[in-house]
């Protein structure tokens, strides 16, 4: 397993902070889906996970990424890889079993990475992390793997899911063109007819979800 083995240990630490990192989704088989080893095909994250951070005005959402290092010494390049994760989240750590020097809190404090030591199954806060900037658009497909949206309407972040034995989704999805890409290529196709949008190639098309509570109150015949 490898520091696999230490995912969930890490996992149960961030919730222990207020941080949602999956499980309410379940797979085929019933087991609960973590935000473990998820990522895009440029990058993958050990842990994630994701807390509410808005007022009672504004929804808000701070995504918390973790890379896991079973080793015998810190290295600079464990900590540029945790700090990687700022191109989708806000704060970025570094979990590592071996012990930690000065000199490795001051790399980690350059590049705003937070350390966290875990020595006997128990974990650690040695130097809280930075917060973050991260590219919206970068954070957003991150959100997506997790299977996590904004709705458009009431701009909150929700899980997308279907509970098939239920026949209900938390979700509804619409599709649109991007517009301007697809009127160019497409000059012979109505691209805002539903006829139309159905021509388009997947590229030229994309994806909205709506938050069921939203289409509860708006629109609850499309339920």
């Amino acid at each position: 397993m490898g520091e696999k083995k230490y995912y969930p240990i890490v996992r149960k630490w961030l919730e222990s902070k207020g941080y949602y990192c999956g499980g309410y989704i379940e797979d085929s088989k019933g087991n609960p889906i973590f935000y473990q080893d998820k990522g895009t095909k440029r990058l993958r994250v050990d842990v994630a996970g994701v807390k509410n951070v808005g007022s009672r005005v504004t929804c808000e959402i701070e995504v918390v990424a973790v890379e896991v290092r079973d080793t015998n010494n810190v290295s600079i390049r464990d900590i540029q890889d945790a700090h990687a994760y700022a191109q989708y989240a806000h704060k970025c750590y570094l979990v590592t079993t071996a012990s930690i020097s000065n000199q490795d809190k001051k790399d980690a404090q350059r590049l705003g990475v937070g350390l966290l030591r875990i020595k006997n199954r128990h974990v650690t806060e040695v130097l809280s992390p930075h917060r973050k900037m991260p590219e919206y658009s970068m954070m957003m497909k991150f959100l997506n793997v997790l299977e996590i949206a904004k709705c458009p309407i009431c701009g909150s972040f929700f899980e997308t899911y279907v509970i098939k034995d239920k026949n209900y989704k938390s979700f509804h999805r619409l599709v649109r063109p991007k517009y301007f890409n697809a009127a160019h290529d497409y000059p012979e196709v109505n691209v805002l007819a539903d006829e139309g949008l159905k021509m388009l190639k997947t590229g030229y098309r994309t994806y909205i979800y709506i938050c069921r509570t939203c289409m509860e109150e708006f629109f609850p015949n499309k339920l």
